[in-house]
């Protein structure tokens, strides 16, 4: 299968890294506003006022275009347009510290973004050494509990003493723990 010549081929940055607008905090504060201007209004009268004063929101100099949707469990639910693809969303993202991505508010597909947990799990560092270091912690919580019994105690010593060989067996973590011990950045 050959890649399309328009196939992006920019590498994908951690939601976290970026600029983000949840549209929702605005939203409750546009519905609240005008609750507060209009205590007896009706609800499809609330919508077509917020719908108004929507579109006429700018945030950077970009506009955007709202969707209202039935909610699941009624009443109705604002989602904001992504201005290049049309995708609904509640956060559109601006990674304005990435010079190959573009300086708008835009959705994770067109900005490829992904959340970090999502990029670092599927690293041979993550599976191999923060995992097990992550559990070898809360395993290690567990046995300093005061209530713990030997024999309830034995089951997570045996898996404590598994993962340190495995640790000390893996070439990642030797690696790892070799450039922590000399300060480099991991």
């Amino acid at each position: 299968m050959s890649q399309s010549k328009d196939a992006d081929t920019r590498k994908f940055v951690a939601a976290e890294s970026t600029t983000s607008f949840d549209f929702n905090t605005l939203i409750i504060r546009v519905k609240k506003g005008l609750l507060n201007k209009y205590p007896d209004i009706s609800g499809e009268s609330l919508v077509d006022l917020m719908h108004k004063n929507l579109k006429e929101f700018r945030l950077n100099g970009q506009q955007f275009d709202f969707e209202a949707n039935p909610a699941t469990l009624g009443g109705i639910r604002f989602l904001v347009k992504c201005p290049k693809c049309g995708v609904l969303s509640v956060k559109l993202y601006l990674p304005s510290s990435f010079p190959d991505r573009e300086k708008l508010y835009l959705c994770k597909k067109c900005h490829r973004l992904k959340n970090a947990c999502r990029m670092i799990s599927r690293t041979p560092l993550y599976s191999k050494v923060i995992k097990p270091l992550r559990r070898l912690e809360r395993l290690n919580e567990i046995l300093m509990e005061k209530n713990i019994t030997p024999e309830k105690a034995q089951p997570f010593l045996d898996e404590y003493k598994k993962i340190e060989k495995e640790l000390a067996e893996s070439p990642e973590y030797r690696l790892f723990k070799f450039r922590k011990e000399h300060g480099v950045d991991i």
